[in-house]
């Protein structure tokens, strides 16, 4: 398989999987890592590629620690996948990302939580309240009617 080959490859794998400049983040790495072992006379290119290994295998590591730094949130160390055959431990706060998170946690989430509820609330109430308004003026005559209907016959008995 060619370096092409490998890179779109990796490329359509991660595609949609992963935030787009980690996978340019790692496209670029293995790229660079190719040409240098090619370049250092390590093996022909084929051979680099096939210790790497397949393409689609290192878009799934890829996914897997992008999905636990995620979840283990952004002060963490996790084993660096992007070395072949070195497990290196790298802090993410090394890293130039730009990751945007929301923590419901916070005391103004909390807030703006329940004003979105009490304003909910409040609309409803209006809404109903309007319809109320709507609907009394056919209500209240068809209830005096229905209550005179209701006495006359009870005055027959």
């Amino acid at each position: 398989m060619s370096k092409q080959e490998f890179l779109q490859r990796l490329r359509e794998t991660l595609t949609g999987e992963v935030p787009g400049d980690v996978m340019e983040e790692n496209i670029r790495y293995y790229d660079e890592y190719i040409s240098s072992q090619v370049n250092s006379g390590a093996g022909g290119e084929e051979d680099i590629i096939a210790s790497i290994g397949d393409p689609r295998l290192i878009a799934k590591t890829i996914m897997e620690a992008t999905e636990s730094v995620s979840a283990s949130g952004a002060n963490t160390y996790y084993e660096s996948y992007s070395e072949p055959g070195q497990g290196r431990y790298e802090n993410r706060e090394d890293f130039n990302h730009r990751m945007h998170y929301f923590d419901l946690s916070k005391w103004y989430w909390k807030l703006l939580g329940v004003v979105v509820l009490l304003l909910f609330f409040f609309l409803t109430a209006t809404i109903l309240t309007g319809i109320f308004t709507l609907v009394m003026p056919v209500f209240g005559p068809l209830i005096l009617v229905l209550f005179i209907v209701w006495f006359i016959r009870g005055m027959r008995r």
